[in-house]
């Protein structure tokens, strides 16, 4: 294929720009702590939020949560499903936070769980936000989320939190724009 050929086909929209990831904030944690907000983020432009995470449980186990915007009422709407390898299970529920951690079993002492979230179209002011996640500890499974933030705000702020213990010193949270131009 020459490159006049691909010149021509990217004039006709039928190749796509590559995403840029730009990463907004980024925290590691020096002491343990329940929670890690990233506020101030920009409401202008185009494209998703992703937020991803390395935890670790300061003792016990942990679970994790997202809030966006501050918004503590029941306005998330998820479908999830998981697996640990010998059972299945789902569920779809109405929440006043959004869980993304292995649901079953949680992340156990001495054990991290990772996370990728998608934040889509998170400016956009014209819709409710759709939120895509995946949750994988090795030692107790995967889970993977659909949901829906049933506010048209454009998203300022992510809290990710527990409620039933804290990060241990060493997790770690990224948050990127993702932009296809």
């Amino acid at each position: 294929c020459s490159w006049l050929a691909l010149l021509d086909l990217w004039n006709q929209g039928s190749i796509m720009a590559t995403p840029t990831y730009t990463l907004i904030d980024s925290v590691t944690l020096g002491a343990s702590a329940a929670s890690v907000t990233f506020s101030s983020i920009s409401a202008t432009g185009k494209g998703d939020l992703v937020l991803v995470v390395n935890a670790f449980p300061n003792g016990g186990t942990i679970a994790g949560y997202l809030e966006v915007n501050g918004d503590t009422g029941s306005n998330y709407y998820i479908v999830n499903m998981r697996g640990d390898g010998t059972s299945a299970s789902s569920l779809s529920t109405t929440r006043a936070n959004f869980r993304i951690n292995v649901y079953n079993t949680y992340a156990l002492t001495g054990q991290s769980f990772n996370s990728i979230t998608s934040l889509q179209d998170f400016a956009a002011t014209d819709k409710h936000k759709s939120i895509l996640s995946r949750s994988n500890n090795a030692a107790t499974g995967t889970e993977a989320i659909a949901g829906r933030w049933a506010n048209t705000s454009a998203i300022t702020s992510v809290k990710f939190f527990t409620i039933n213990n804290s990060y241990a010193a060493g997790s770690t949270f990224h948050l990127y724009q993702i932009v296809s131009e």
